[in-house]
Order: structure tokens, then sequence, then C-alpha cells
């Protein structure tokens, strides 16, 4: 055992998690770092270990935990079982003014090494393909990674130990027992920030509705006056989907002209109508046989589709807006429209979550 997998080893006999995300990044102000986190700043609360305890047992249920020391002029955060400073939305947030790098994994072997600089993230890669390389600039780490030795020819374990020997070349700061057991500023992580409006999967190729006139307004300014927008683009995608007769179908295309009277008889014939076909779903299913299990599939998408055009006449917009995009994006739609969806989505989630945290 070299001395980077002998101090791997006293680090987990001192209490490292087996299971963490470990982030590193310039800055001396916590409370900042807990809100690129998506932590409310104001939460903190000064624990030592036994107290740890008490709090990881107290939001076991609720959310992780975020725990966050001084180290120097770099703050080291540790995700017990967790994985946010992994992800894009966070890391580059916290290397907007230097640099940032997160090291996740999980008894699955999840995994992941990030490292972002200047609000951009230049270099990311899993433990079990450490050697493939993506980001802005993919060969950023090379150096370093030659010189602690982390490639894909190790055991899982000196990977592990190697990836947290990155984290302290990069930062200068050496992890040890004492920090380990030292108080921690320690956030509750119950409300995380939302992902990237937009996904890698919708950009190469680009997909041509991020140009339509309607979605690009949305995408430049997602706000709540967004939501009946979204909730239109959202009834147009799925209503074909629903099998609707063409007299119904009319009418949930003209919900927006409707009073709330309307609406919600509109509604309940819908819901009606979900209940009965999942009714039926559920006896095809008894049957057993290939014509039965096809034509339960058809009605379950069809069901699924008419639900969401039941949450679509809700009289708020953004109560609307998020409840019909909740159900729509677990549809399974043609690839075009499914990313649509997952792109509206992002968006009711970035306003949601901007609503309950005014700057």
């Amino acid at each position: 055992m070299d001395l980077v997998d002998e101090h791997f080893a006293l680090l987990l006999k001192a209490g490292l998690p087996r299971e963490l995300c470990l982030t590193w990044c310039q800055g001396n102000d916590l409370e900042a770092v807990a809100g690129d986190f998506g932590a409310d700043p104001a939460g903190g609360l000064w624990a030592d270990p036994d107290e740890l305890e008490e709090l990881e047992e107290e939001y076991r249920d609720q959310g992780e935990l975020l725990q966050l020391t001084l180290a120097d002029g770099w703050v080291v955060a540790l995700e017990p079982q967790g994985f946010e400073g992994s992800r894009k939305e966070v890391l580059t947030r916290l290397s907007r003014s230097g640099r940032a790098l997160s090291v996740h994994w999980n008894a699955e072997m999840d995994s992941a090494v990030a490292y972002a600089a200047g609000g951009r993230m230049l270099t990311t890669f899993d433990l079990v393909n450490p050697d493939e390389r993506t980001g802005d600039d993919p060969h950023a780490l090379d150096p370093l990674l030659s010189q602690i030795g982390l490639d894909g020819g190790l055991p899982t374990q000196a990977r592990k130990a190697r990836s947290l020997a990155l984290g302290e070349l990069i930062s200068g700061r050496t992890l040890t027992p004492e920090r380990l057991r030292a108080p921690q500023l320690v956030f509750p992580l119950t409300d995380p920030r939302p992902d990237a409006l937009v996904p890698a999967s919708c950009l190469n190729p680009r997909m041509p509705f991020l140009d339509e006139p309607a979605f690009a307004r949305i995408l430049a300014g997602p706000s709540a006056a967004c939501a009946p927008d979204i909730v239109e683009m959202v009834v147009a995608t799925v209503l074909p989907m629903a099998a609707l007769e063409d007299g119904l179908a009319r009418e949930v295309a003209a919900r927006g002209e409707q009073d709330t009277a309307r609406r919600e008889a509109l509604q309940t014939r819908l819901l009606e109508r979900v209940t009965e076909a999942r009714r039926r779903v559920g006896r095809l299913r008894h049957e057993h046989s290939p014509a039965s299990a096809e034509e339960a599939g058809r009605l379950e998408s069809m069901a699924d589709a008419t639900f969401v055009l039941a949450e679509a006449l809700h009289d708020e917009p953004m109560t609307a807006a998020e409840a019909a995009t909740a159900v729509a994006v677990n549809l399974s739609l043609p690839r075009a429209d499914e990313l649509r969806v997952r792109v509206l989505h992002n968006a009711v989630r970035h306003i949601a979550y901007d609503l309950r945290h005014p700057s």
C-alpha cells in the first residue's frame, strides 16, 4: 500500500463516509458557498461529530446535509451520500471567482470527478473510465492526473484514493482526520438547485424547437409570466396522444377562453375518462395475452396523456404548469416531443425555485 492509499485508509477510519460527494472551492464565505449549493445561507448550524449524527438522523427522510469547513482560502464541502457538488449547475457557480473540484461516488459505483474554473466546466470523468474525459477542456487535468497516477488500470479503491489526492493537489489543502472531526457548518439541502434549462441531449445536435420564437422567449427569461405559454405548449404536445374525440379535444384546446366553472367541469370529465381507462387496463392485464397487453399499453398511454390535460386545467397558470409538466415529463413521447417537454419542465422548476428564493 502506497502513501496515497494509506492516507485514504486513515480518512475512512476517521469517519470519512464510504458514499460521498467532496468538493473543494476557492473562497472564504461559507454562507455564500451554501447558497451556491442551493441551501438557505441563513440556515447553517455549527455541529461537532456527535451533533452531526443527530442531524443526519433528523434529515434522513427530508434531504441531504451539506457540511462546510474553511481551509486557508478554500472551502471543503462534504455531502455524505450526496452528489450536488458534482452537478454542473452547482460547480460552475462555485468556480465563478476561482477553481472548484468535486469527487463523488456511491455504493453502486456511480461516480463523477468534475473540475471547473471561471464558471466553466472544464473536465469531467467517472472513476469507472477515468481515461475518457469530456468538458470544455478535457485535457485540463492531464498533468495532475499523471502526477498522482490516476488511470483506468487501478483497483477501484485506489482510484477513489487518487481522486481525493487530486482535490488535495489542486487546493493545496490536505484532508486530515483532525479536519474531519472538527466542527462543521451544516446546512440542510432540502431544496436543491434545478437542472440546467437545456440539457446537453438537446444541443448535440441542436433541437429545432429551441429556436421557435415562443420557446426562445421562455428560455431567455423564464418567469411566472411564461406559465400560460408553457401550459399551451404542453397541451399542444400531449393532446394527440390522448386520442380524445373531436368535440372534447376542441374544448381542451379552448380551455383558456373558459370560465372557472367550465374548466372545472371539463377537468372532472377528463379525470373520469382516466379512471375508466385505468380500470380497463387493470382488466386487460389479467387476461395475460399479447393482444390484451398491447391494448392495455395503448390505453395506459392515453390515460396518462389525458391526466396531463386535466392537470393543465388548474385556474392558476403556475399551478397548471407545475402539475402538467411534472406528469408530462414521464410520458413515452417521440424523442423531439420528449425533449421539448423536458425543457419546459426544467423551465417551470427554475421559475418555481426563483419564486421560493427571491433575490
